[in-house]
């Protein structure tokens, strides 16, 4: 029975082995796109759509236009509740509905969501980190290849020798 995990921190070796279990080709490169989607395509459907929900919240939540809209809000709110309502508004005492909206509700919900969306970009950057690490542990293994043949060339050729393959030339 797969159990979920609670805490989404992955280590170096879980990385190494989720990788593993979910590349599915024989080359050394591996696709970090496709092993995101093979994890996201394990989890159940609600945490998917709990993790969606989160990365668009954070991502509407980071913009420009979410602060102009705070602002406008902001500022709607205390030329209504100070100029046009005078102590008439709504809100008996100034500006305590309107922090308490801010500061209590928003926080309460954003801090969350924010938490969730940075522990699945946490998790989609282990994942990266240990497919770059394989890349580029098999190029060094390529360049030290190249680099041992050319210098068994340059031998060759400063001792005289033609290399092999080429002949004599006629």
């Amino acid at each position: 029975m797969n159990v979920p995990r609670i805490h989404p921190f992955m280590t170096p070796e879980e990385a190494r082995q989720t990788v593993d279990r979910l590349h599915l080709g024989t080359s050394p490169i591996v696709h970090p796109q496709r092993i995101v989607h093979a994890m996201k395509a394990e989890r159940p459907a609600l945490s998917r759509a709990n993790g969606w929900l989160a990365d668009h919240i954070v991502g509407l939540a980071g913009t420009m236009a979410f602060f102009y809209f705070l602002a406008l809000l902001i500022g709607s709110w205390s030329a209504w509740q100070s100029l046009i309502q005078g102590d008439n508004g709504f809100d008996p005492f100034p500006y305590a509905f309107l922090f308490f909206v801010l500061g209590g509700i928003m926080q309460s919900l954003f801090v969350p969501t924010m938490l969730t969306a940075s522990n699945r970009a946490t998790e989609r950057d282990r994942i990266k980190d240990e497919v770059d690490h394989r890349a580029w542990s098999h190029l060094y293994g390529v360049n030290d290849e190249q680099i041992t043949i050319l210098r068994a060339l340059a031998a060759k050729l400063l001792d005289g020798a033609p290399p092999a393959g080429t002949g004599t030339g006629a």
